[in-house]
């Protein structure tokens, strides 16, 4: 039985794994809310995140992200551990439904308030 190969331009949330978290945080030194993904995510994939992920940094209290093959390292003094969660799920949506063209995205949300 064959199945097919993931789609690298809509990589799926597998889950979290989120140390205790700090009030102030050092990135060269603490641990980072590591999101795991099904599949290493395609380049303009990864153009559409960077850009969204920085549009949001600071509501999210992010003072770095960064992406290596299947995971997304998020580096900042998250109080709310559950949000940040969720807003990344949305994000990883987002991201995949501006390359497949479907509407607007949370990034774009935020930006129209300010």
């Amino acid at each position: 039985m064959n199945t097919p190969d993931p789609d690298r331009s809509a990589p799926r949330l597998l889950g979290f794994d989120v140390p205790d978290l700090q009030a102030d945080v050092d990135p060269e030194e603490d641990e980072a809310i590591t999101a795991m993904l099904d599949v290493e995510p395609s380049a303009p994939w990864l153009v559409v995140f960077r850009r969204q992920v920085e549009a949001l940094k600071g509501e999210l209290g992010l003072a770095r992200v960064l992406m290596s093959g299947r995971t997304i390292r998020f580096y900042g003094s998250v109080a709310d551990s559950r949000r940040l969660a969720n807003e990344v799920a949305g994000l990883i949506h987002d991201v995949t439904a501006e390359l497949r063209g479907n509407g607007r995205t949370r990034a774009d949300a935020h930006a129209r308030r300010d």
